[in-house]
């Protein structure tokens, strides 16, 4: 059996990666606590934002109006997967962005849950749950991830050449980020010629970036390329540790966290095709 498993790469890191779970337990716990507290507040005080949230769950709404049963699981999939993504790779800057996915995406499942059991009563509850319970243990996961990246800038031994590295690397970052930015429009615009001859429509302009893959992907490669950078050049003493975290950060989000978005988007795609 020993032998079957090291030959597996594939099984031999899931298993590492299930170990590796252990190094961001008290990050979970607190993301977890915090995501109780936050859901409560929704679920109790639904009066912040409203407007905001209805105005998000109605455009969520509209995007998946007409999608068949497996179009419903990809954008799914998709948008968790990119929420999750986000949550962990960008903790790097102070693990300040994994707080606000907890607390933002929290809130609005506590929100949604409070109107869902005003209009349709108790028994909604059952549609949300079997979903739920793959899919929130994956966002948890990555926030902790994050979380358990960015406190590594508190806790690094050369704490002033960490600082100066987040610096540069979200210079970096942000400088690509305006590049891309640029591209992006330039695609929008060569695919959509009309707008040119439509001034007014270009002020309502908002990305999509489910019509541009690439365009994730790429930001993608952005950051982890700042990423590189600040951690190789400008970084000595704690390179080797920042750097393993960020490995067992990705092995983990991608053996363990998307398989259970995956699992969650297959069962909300289909309860809502079957039940609406």
């Amino acid at each position: 059996m020993k032998k079957v498993v090291d030959n597996n790469f594939i099984y031999k890191n899931f298993l590492t990666s299930i170990k590796d779970l252990k190094k961001i337990k008290i990050y979970f716990l607190f993301s977890l606590f915090l995501f109780f507290i936050v859901f409560l507040s929704g679920l109790f005080l639904p009066i912040f934002f409203e407007d905001q949230i209805l105005k998000l769950i109605k455009e969520l709404v509209a995007k998946t109006q007409g999608l068949g049963i497996f179009g419903l699981i990809r954008f799914i999939i998709a948008n968790n997967v990119q929420s999750a993504f986000f949550g962990m790779i960008l903790g790097i800057f102070l693990g300040i962005f994994p707080l606000a996915v907890i607390i933002i995406n929290s809130y609005i499942l506590g929100f949604v849950v409070n109107k869902s059991i005003i209009s349709e009563g108790m028994l909604i509850l059952w549609k949300l749950f079997p979903h739920g319970i793959f899919e929130i243990p994956a966002i948890l996961i990555s926030v902790s991830l994050g979380l358990w990246i960015g406190i590594f800038f508190f806790s690094a031994k050369d704490k002033v050449r960490v600082l100066f590295y987040l610096l540069i690397s979200s210079l970096i970052f942000i400088g690509f980020s305006f590049i891309l930015l640029i591209i992006t429009y330039f695609l929008i615009f060569v695919t959509n010629p009309a707008l040119i001859q439509s001034p007014e429509n270009i002020s309502k302009l908002t990305l999509d970036f489910t019509g541009y893959p690439l365009i994730p992907l790429i930001s993608f490669i952005l950051l982890i390329f700042s990423y590189y950078l600040g951690t190789f050049v400008l970084m000595k003493k704690d390179k080797e540790n920042l750097l393993n975290r960020f490995i067992t950060s990705l092995r983990i989000f991608i053996l363990i966290v998307i398989p259970l978005l995956v699992i969650a988007g297959i069962i909300e795609g289909v309860l809502i095709f079957l039940l609406g």
